[in-house]
């Protein structure tokens, strides 16, 4: 296990090959965490020097500013908890992890709940910031507990509940805790039929979606709340397409011509040409349908 050593600690690090969107500009520090103890004290480290402090996990779901991060980006490749319980049907792991690499473990131990979340991208531990999920399924259905640290550098493990999910939402965004593993409740299955159900809703993304070469986000906003007698939310591509989206563009940002609510990276889109599409997007809903959208995507940096 590496120790903390300040010292690797990088001034000016590009953050655009680290994040989905491939833009945005430098961390005015940097450190990479390869467990929780690196983790830990980056954090601890940060806030004794009362730098600004960032998480950066898989990179999805991000648009970083073009002037880039100030204070330091810890990049959490925390690795060092993988336990599978099959007795209990549980995985217990670091939020370091990808999302995609929890799905497949728990599909190669034949244990289903999780397979909705095939394609996702992003790491672990910006799942549970976000309540990532998809196909009526998401984190939060799942997520038995989680060992959390705290602003005053406790370590402590706290219930689903802690977390306070809502859709595409958490305590998380609101408070300055950070996830440093967690445990799923899922359920015996066949790894075959799981495989199946994998492989099929990765052919349902590559129909509609990005593909990872393609510079984006994930889904840029949020889908709409459920209509008076509804259960189900309204897809925001559906409204934006309505709207004309995918003829829109700014800059080198377009939006994606086999799904409206998909912003891409054209190859030399800056965040600000991002940003702008974005709010002429809105704009553009608003006025056709007094509907105001609101971004699933975090804005950070200077």
């Amino acid at each position: 296990m590496t120790e903390f050593n300040p010292e690797l600690i990088r001034k000016n690090v590009p953050l655009k090959d680290l994040v989905t969107f491939k833009l945005g500009g430098p961390a005015e520090f940097f450190y990479e965490a390869h467990n929780s103890d690196n983790l830990q004290a980056a954090v601890a480290y940060a806030r004794r020097e009362r730098m600004p402090l960032f998480i950066l996990g898989g990179g999805s779901n991000l648009v970083v500013s073009d002037a880039g991060l100030d204070g330091l980006v810890v990049h959490n490749r925390s690795r060092d908890i993988n336990l599978v319980d099959l007795d209990k049907h549980q995985i217990t792991i670091s939020s370091g992890f990808a999302l995609a690499f929890v799905v497949t473990l728990a599909q190669q131990n034949g244990l289903t709940g999780i397979e909705p979340f095939t394609g996702i991208p992003g790491s672990l531990g910006g799942a549970i910031y976000g309540n990532a999920g998809a196909y009526g399924r998401c984190i939060a259905d799942v997520l038995i507990d989680a060992r959390v640290l705290f602003p005053d550098g406790s370590v402590q493990t706290v219930p689903n509940s802690f977390f306070k999910f809502d859709y595409r939402s958490s305590l998380l965004k609101t408070e300055p805790h950070i996830v440093l593993s967690a445990r799923f409740q899922l359920e015996a299955g066949n790894c075959e039929e799981i495989r199946l159900k994998m492989d099929d809703i990765i052919l349902q993304r590559h129909s509609k979606h990005p593909s990872c070469e393609v510079g984006c986000a994930g889904s840029f906003f949020k889908n709409l709340p459920p209509l008076p007698g509804e259960d189900r939310r309204r897809a925001a591509g559906s409204v934006l397409e309505q709207v004309g989206a995918k003829s829109m563009f700014y800059g080198g940002a377009s939006v994606f011509q086999k799904h409206a609510n998909f912003i891409i990276n054209t190859g030399n889109a800056t965040a600000a040409d991002v940003k702008h599409l974005a709010n002429m997007l809105k704009q553009k809903v608003m006025n056709d349908f007094g509907i105001e959208l609101s971004e699933e995507v975090l804005y950070v940096g200077r």
